[in-house]
């Protein structure tokens, strides 16, 4: 659910070609309803991307593997906090400004450096925890072959695009986001379902 919901707030959120450009900024904010709520979107995506990093310590611990899935748990959480102070600050300080008779270019100018710091910080912090994540499956077994190196140039690009300052850096995340979930997601699935058929096949060989 993290990278649909991720990329459904992202597909939401009017494109800032530059964010150092704060007129460019302050026309995206024109778009009122598609600014608040594509944030607001984003924000809760990154909810669930904490519960998926607790689904895979999960895995990663039952499998002997609980020092990589805790340290991704920690990252991970900690870069969906960040984040989300960096979404719900952008997301509200320009509308309210507004909304207080003052201009989202003056948010924007005042509170540049703070928010990009967030932003900075949640963007290092998360992207460690997906690639402990990542080096924690292969170590269990899960990610094998090409799949290795598809989880690892997703977790790469999800880093790299999200350094990028502009609003289209944006749509590299939510892509990034969406291959490498898809490619753990695809594998918990198809072991979830071969372990439902041994267990099935042994009640039915115990029955006999």
């Amino acid at each position: 659910m993290f990278p649909v919901i991720l990329a459904v707030g992202i597909l939401t959120i009017p494109v800032v070609s530059d964010y150092s450009n704060h007129v460019i900024a302050e026309q995206a904010v024109s778009q009122t309803a598609r600014w608040f709520w594509g944030h607001l979107v984003s924000v809760i995506a990154f909810g669930f991307a904490s519960l998926a990093a607790f689904s895979i310590n999960r895995y990663l611990s039952e499998r002997g593997y609980a020092h990589w899935g805790i340290a991704s748990l920690l990252l991970v959480t900690i870069g969906s906090v960040l984040y989300a102070f960096g979404l719900g600050a952008d997301g509200i300080g320009p509308i309210a400004s507004k909304a207080g008779g003052g201009s989202a270019f003056a948010f924007f100018e005042g509170s540049g450096i703070w928010v990009s710091g967030v932003f900075i910080a949640a963007s290092i912090i998360f992207g460690l925890g997906l690639m402990i994540q990542v080096i924690g499956l292969i170590q269990a077994g899960m990610l094998k072959g090409i799949l290795r190196i598809v989880a690892f140039v997703s977790t790469m690009v999800f880093m790299g695009a999200a350094a990028i300052p502009s609003g289209w850096g944006l749509y590299g995340v939510a892509a990034a986001a969406l291959v490498l979930y898809l490619t753990i997601g695809i594998k918990f699935w198809y072991i979830q379902s071969h372990d439902n058929s041994l267990n099935n096949r042994t009640v039915t060989m115990g029955k006999d």
